[in-house]
Order: structure tokens, then sequence, then C-alpha cells
């Protein structure tokens, strides 16, 4: 309903959610319109996914702050076992990091601060590569959370007499934590390419293969949201 997309478009996550789906989709469309000859066209679209990535970039400046709250919220709730409490601090460790190199190398790309260019460049192949160590650090968390959604299945029948009613009540709650935990996998998998090649110098990843996974994990996101 139009209700629920003013409601998505408004709020930070489907704000952002569409256009990331733009930014990722329009490299797609660049590349049918370069195959068919349709070079002007294809330098247009080139020119939005660029601007929108670019905007992408610049809104993620103040990104530390909600980090900052989750990081407290997630020491003041600690995850369900060790391994994955350990996890989100090594993983909030490498965000930290991530953030302020994103920073330097969007604000001396556009010549706001006076950096050099071998710093930008720097910064921008390493923020890239936190993020990186993120997404693969992301891969033994589900593994981790895999393990204990099938411990917690697994309870469920094994724990004695239960009412049908609640039985079925919390076997329909782990069926959503397992859809979940497919929808974050599909993600990560796409965004795991993703932070290989923007981490490598001299990359050979097309940009259209960019496109696509990049696709993928912003629909599946924007599912998520919606």
């Amino acid at each position: 309903t139009l209700d629920h997309i003013i409601r998505f478009l408004s709020s930070g996550s489907g704000h952002d959610k569409f256009w990331m789906v733009t930014q990722y989709f329009t490299k797609i469309i660049v590349w049918l319109y370069a195959k068919r000859g349709h070079k002007s066209a294809s330098e247009r679209v080139r020119v939005l996914s660029n601007l929108v990535s670019d905007y992408r970039i610049m809104i993620r400046l103040t990104g530390l702050v909600p980090m900052a709250q989750y990081i407290r919220y997630a020491e003041q709730f600690p995850a369900q076992t060790k391994l994955l409490q350990w996890l989100d601090r090594i993983m909030n460790f490498t965000l930290v990091c991530y953030y302020p190199l994103e920073h330097i190398y969007w604000l001396g790309a556009h010549k706001i601060a006076p950096f050099s260019d071998k710093l930008v460049d720097d910064a921008g192949y390493w923020s890239c590569r936190f993020w990186a160590a993120w997404v693969a650090l992301q891969f033994v968390r589900l593994g981790e959370e895999h393990r204990v959604i099938k411990a917690r299945k697994q309870k469920i029948f094994t724990q004695g007499k239960m009412d049908a009613a609640k039985m079925q009540e919390e076997l329909d709650a782990v069926d959503a934590e397992t859809k979940s935990w497919k929808i974050q996998l599909l993600i990560n998998a796409c965004y795991f390419p993703l932070t290989l090649h923007w981490s490598i110098r001299g990359s050979t990843f097309p940009d259209v293969a960019v496109g696509v996974c990049g696709t993928i994990a912003a629909l599946a996101q924007a599912y998520n949201v919606w």
C-alpha cells in the first residue's frame, strides 16, 4: 500500500535500501546499454549510479553515532553464547576502524579535507578491508547462530511434556529465526565478493557482477526492512 511505501522510505533503513537497490541495479542497466551499443544512455546511467554511491557514502558520515549506541547495547545485553559475544566485540572493532577510514576517503576525494592523494587512496582500500573482515567474521557468526537454532529446536522436542499449542508457537518462532538466518546468509554471500573486490588493488571483478551481487543483497535487506 501507499502508506506502507511511505513508512518504508521515511525510515532510515528503508531510505538507504531504496538507494542501495538503485545504486547496484543501475550498474546492470549500464552493462545492458553498453552491450547494445547505446553508449550515451549507458554513460548517463553510470553517472546516476556513481552519484547515488557517493550519496550513500556521505550519509554514513554519522555512522559512528549509532555504532556507539549498538556497542553499548551489546555490552549491556550479552549474546546467547560466549563465542557470539566475542564475535560481536571483534566485529564492532572492525566497524569502528572502517567508518573513520571511509570518512577520510570521502572527505579527501572531494577536496573537503586537505589529505594527500596517497592517504585518500590507502584509506579507501583499508576501509574496505575492515569491511571484508567484518563479512568474513559474519560467516563465523552465522555458523554459531545456526548451531544455537538447531539446539533450540532439538530442545523443544526433547524437553518432555508440553502443550501442543505452546510447542507449535515455539516451533514457529524457530522457523522465523531460521528464515531470517537464511536471508542473512544470502546477504553475506553477496557482500563477500564485493568486499574482496574493493579491497584488492587492480581487481578485475566485472562491474556488472558488482551490480548483480549488490542488487541481490539490497533486495534481501529491503525485504527485511519491509
